[in-house]
């Protein structure tokens, strides 16, 4: 499934400099975070109201360490 999403300038630098590091499209390291986070136990968001009609998201990221490991055939067709 194709998700969209608009990051703030930080965000974005922040994860351009893994995606240059690992040589890895943005996008995939975008999406390698993500898939970690929802897969590794420890992690969850809690939500709630907040004055004046507004919402509490509260971020809790997983204690376990996630790991990926890519071939360098999966390297080559993630640049496709």
């Amino acid at each position: 499934m194709k998700v969209e999403v608009e990051l703030d300038d930080d965000a974005v630098k922040a994860l351009k400099s893994h995606s240059e590091i690992l040589d890895v499209p943005l996008e995939k390291v975008c999406k390698f975070i993500l898939e970690e986070y929802t897969r590794n136990k420890g992690g969850y968001v809690f939500y709630g109201s907040a004055p004046n009609s507004g919402k509490i998201f509260l971020i809790q990221w997983p204690y376990i360490t996630g790991q990926i490991v890519l071939s360098a055939e999966q390297l080559e067709k993630l640049s496709r």
